[in-house]
Order: structure tokens, then sequence, then C-alpha cells
């Protein structure tokens, strides 16, 4: 299946009419959500976020967590919020403009996408495979959600890697310094725009091994690009060092995903391999789209279940279907290969992250899914040209498909409200950090009784390690003057996050508040022994002691506390 040696009455359509099919496909499955607002990590991360609002601010991004304060200090990627600034700038700080630049960017990459596939299939197999991937549904998140830009970053940088790389290693010799020096720029920019970049050492081997002719010895070929992984390591060293000194010396960089944090080697191993059939599924079929996967929706596993035999089986036929199809259809294979190397950032089983499943980082995977499914069409083809039609037809079904269930999802994300009413009601109803967020919307909006059935929703729904659902509900309870439940909803968070100081306040404050200052003044003890805010506590304690003295009435001393306690010893507390 070498493109190169398609027959010549086959190449009689303008060079510029697949292109321009792939834009207005990409185009068409995303216009849906051109009204959308700003919704989910936006709010925090560029609508809440003054760094990005002021383009002076863009060379201390390099200096900075991605995450700005009061947030934990997570992740680095400082292009990302650089270009936040820009558009920030551009559009007057409206969410038209990252909606514009999304819907842009995601055009381009398609285009991308199938300069690659057109390095090991023929037109219409690349065509075919590079229109399915511009309307697949399970891009939307990563298209719709302006803080998912980086995906699509690393996505159009890669590809462009990858296809320099197979043109350079295709013409022969060893590389040249422009060519090293060009893609490990491309690889340090895409670094710094989402650490999943990281990979293309990766994709650049598959593409060595599956794509470039097999005419040299081995020894020789590694001569020929040995200095261009050196330097790719190196990179990678650099970048590694610095985001670990930017994020206080984690090298990690976020905090684990519930549903793994508990769990060892083995108990990740047998979570992840419950994610594979969805991986699979979302991928092949993703008639249904969900925002969380967070628990109760993929719960951690500690047990072998029948998913994990499902998960199994389908990497076993992975590697015996690349195996098979080595020779015979190599886009076969170096899909799968692709899609392997795409997903190890996330396979949580070695090193876990911040999330169990997510459909925005399927974006990369995706493109080394439709290249197989590309070189699977052109090997039937071959056998059987007949069949030809018939492929044309099924792809442009699943065209119409793809572009219906990406305009029905992008609005999704049409404001915050409707995104988490959505997630909690109809996508993921068993999440409960959707009914978590779904209970502040309703606090925002002041219905205290749908609120209050989404916090208990939440706390039914939450892993037993999970206090913040406790926390928030307890906060929400006490600015309304009902300390007596929010007493037992602070203990309850404390006993899962004992040293949770500014929880400890807030209890401290209802506390005081009831009247209960013996058991108050025991609790300071705990505050003042943590050796945080020393004077925070020293004030609490004054409170107490006072209250107690003068023999206060229940209900008589009231403390006011921030409504986010999180932060609550940092932004200290007031009498």
């Amino acid at each position: 299946m070498n493109p190169a040696a398609e027959p010549a009455t086959r190449r009689q359509y303008p060079r510029w009419l697949a292109p321009t099919g792939l834009v207005l496909l990409a185009i068409a499955a995303s216009i849906s959500g051109i009204a959308n607002q700003f919704a989910q990590d936006d709010f925090a991360i560029i609508w809440k976020n003054q760094a990005v609002h002021h383009l002076g601010h863009a060379l201390r991004f390099f200096a900075e967590p991605y995450w700005p304060k009061p947030f934990t200090p997570d992740l680095y990627r400082p292009l990302a919020l650089l270009s936040y600034a820009v558009q920030w700038a551009g559009g007057g700080g409206g969410a038209l403009t990252f909606r514009i630049v999304s819907y842009l960017l995601y055009a381009v990459t398609c285009l991308a996408m199938f300069r690659v596939a057109r390095l090991t299939l023929p037109l219409a197999a690349a065509f075919g495979a590079a229109a399915l991937f511009a309307v697949h549904p399970v891009h939307v998140e990563a298209v719709a959600v302006a803080v998912n830009q980086g995906e699509l970053w690393v996505g159009l940088l890669s590809c462009i890697a990858v296809f320099r790389y197979v043109t350079a290693r295709r013409a022969g010799g060893a590389l040249s310094i422009k060519t090293t020096l060009g893609i490990g720029a491309l690889y340090l920019v895409g670094c710094f725009f989402k650490e999943n970049a990281l990979v293309l050492p990766g994709l650049l081997a598959a593409a060595e091994l599956f794509l470039v002719p097999e005419g040299e010895p081995l020894r020789v070929r590694v001569r020929q690009v040995r200095f261009l992984y050196l330097f790719l390591v190196m990179l990678a060293i650099a970048f590694l060092s610095v985001r670990t000194a930017v994020l206080g010396g984690s090298v990690r960089g976020t905090a684990i995903a519930e549903a793994l944090a508990p769990q060892g080697v083995w108990g990740r191993l047998l979570t992840m391999l419950t994610v594979v059939p969805e991986w699979v599924r979302l991928l092949l079929w993703p008639a249904h789209l969900q925002g969380d996967y967070s628990p109760q929706e993929i719960p951690g596993q500690n047990t072998w279940i029948t998913a994990d035999t499902l998960g199994a089986l389908l990497l076993v036929a992975a590697v015996i279907a690349a195996v098979a199809a080595r020779r015979r259809a190599p886009a076969i294979t170096f899909g799968l290969a692709w899609m392997a190397v795409a997903l190890f950032p996330v396979h949580n089983v070695l090193v876990p992250t911040g999330i169990v499943l997510a459909e925005r980082t399927l974006l990369l995977p995706s493109i080394g899914a439709m290249i197989a499914l590309g070189g699977l069409g052109a090997l039937l083809v071959e056998r059987e040209s007949a069949i030809r039609p018939w492929l044309a037809v099924l792809t442009s079904l699943l065209l119409i498909l793809g572009v219906y269930r990406s305009t029905t999802r992008h609005p999704v994300w049409s404001d915050q409200f409707n995104y988490w009413y959505m997630t909690a009601n109809y996508d993921a109803p068993n999440s409960y950090r959707a009914h978590h967020a779904l209970a502040e919307m309703y606090v925002l909006a002041r219905a205290d009784g749908r609120a209050e059935q989404e916090f208990r929703l939440s706390i039914a729904l939450a892993p037993p390690y999970v206090s913040t659902v406790y926390l928030d509900y307890a906060n929400r309870l006490r600015l309304k003057g009902f300390c007596y439940p929010a007493v037992d909803l602070y203990r309850k968070s404390l006993a899962i996050s004992t040293n949770n100081q500014p929880v400890r306040a807030s209890l401290v404050a209802c506390l005081i508040y009831l009247g209960m200052y013996q058991e108050a003044r025991r609790e300071i003890a705990i505050g003042r022994a943590s050796g945080e805010e020393p004077a925070t506590w020293h004030m609490l304690g004054q409170t107490a002691d006072s209250a107690l003295k003068a023999g206060a009435a229940v209900g008589s001393v009231h403390l006011t506390l921030p409504s986010d306690t999180t932060n609550a010893l940092k932004t200290g507390i007031t009498p």
C-alpha cells in the first residue's frame, strides 16, 4: 500500500479539493458551539485569572504554575497561558475569540493529520481517515473548551514533526542539522503547551519502524538518527527540570485522581484495564459522551472483574493485529503504535495522573486510530476492489453521523450551568463531582432546595476518601446560620483529612456560635499544634476564652470566615 504507487489515472482531482473538504468538515462539526461562553476550567484559568488579562505578565508565565492561586500549584504550560493572554487581549476578553482560534487550530490539525496519513495511505484512504478525524465526536471536549487548546497544539505539532521526520528519512542519509533543530523546536514548543507532547520521540520511533523503508542495516539507521533522539532526550530532561523547579520540586506536578489515589500498582492496573474498553468505544463508536468520569462512573478496582478480562483481550487483539499487518498493511501497525504511544501519558499504572479518563486526552491517540482504520480500508480494497463503493457509502454515512453527534454535543458547553446540568443529569449521573459542581451552580442561582439536593447526592456518590463534598456543603450551611448540621459535616471532612486546618477553623467558628466553647478550645489547641498561622489560632483562642468567661449566650458570637475555607487560614478570620 505505497501511496507513491497509485495509478496516475486516479489523481484526477484538484490538489486543493481534499484540504478544502477537510477544513469544511472540521468547521461543520464545530460551528454549533460558536456562541458558547466560558465553561468548566475556563473560569479558573482564563476568566478569573488576572494574569492572563494582561500581556505585560507574559514572561512570568515561564516561572509560574499553570493553575493560579488559590488553587494548588499544579501543571506547567507557559505557552498555553501566553496564548490565552494574546486571545484575551485580541478579543477584549470575549469567549468568541477563543472559539474561533480553537476552530482554526482544529482545522489546521486535520490538514496536518491528512499529510501524515498520506505518508502511508493512498489518497482516498488518507482522505477518508482524515475526514473521520475531522468530524470525530470525541474531539468536541478538546475544541469546545478554551483551556483544552493545548491538545490541539500538541496534535498539530506532533503531526508536523512526524511528517518532516519521515520525509527527511525517506530522502536517505543522516538527518541534517536543520531538520534536527526544527524537530527539536517543535518538540519544545509542544511541551510548553502541554506535557503530553513529551511522547513525540515515541511517535518518531514508530514512524522509523513502520514508515521508513528498511533498505539499510539497523546499525546504520540508528547511527543516522541517534543525534536527533539524544537531542530530544536532552530537551525533555531540561523541560522536566524547569517544570519540577517551578512546581516546587514536584515531579508529578498534579494531584492523583480519586479512583487511583488509594491504590498501588496492581489496583491501578485493574482499574485501567476497565478503561481500555472505554477507550475503544470512544475511538470507534462515540455515541455516548460525558464530561466527567470520576467515581462512581469509573470506580477504582482491587479485584479482577469482567471488564478487566475484556480490556486484556482488547490489548492482546491490538498487538496481534499490529504484528499481522506489519508487512501487508503497515499503516495499521503504525496507527496502532501511534495510539499506544499517545495513550502512554494517561496509562496511570506506573505513574498515576490526575485523571482516569478524559475525552480531551483522546485527540492525539485518535490520529493513530483513524490512520489504522484507513489502513484497514485500503487493505480491503486491495484484496477486493468491488468493495470500494460500499466503503465509500459507509464512510459517507459515518461522516454524517459524526457531524450530527458533534454538532449536538458542542452546545453542552454553552455555559457553566448548562454543562454541569447536562453532565449530572444525563451524561454522568453517577459522578459525585458533577452533582457537587451543580450544587454550587444552584447556590449561585439562589435555588437553595435544589442545591441541598445536589449536595446530598454528591455526598452519597463520593468515595469514602473524598472530603471536599462534606466541606463545601458545611460551608453553605454555616453561612446560612445552620451550624448544627454543619458541625457534623466538618467532623466528617476532618475524619478524612485530619490535617486540614482551614476545615478545623470553620468547625471552630460553628462551635463558638453554638456556645460549645470548651470543645472549640480543644480544636483550637490542635490547630495551634499544627504550627500553621499562629496569629489566626491565637485570635480564635482569645474569642473562645472571652466568650466562655463572659458566659456568652448561644448564637451571640459570630465569626465571619471566607466562603471558601480551602484558603481560610491564608486570608485570615475576623471576628
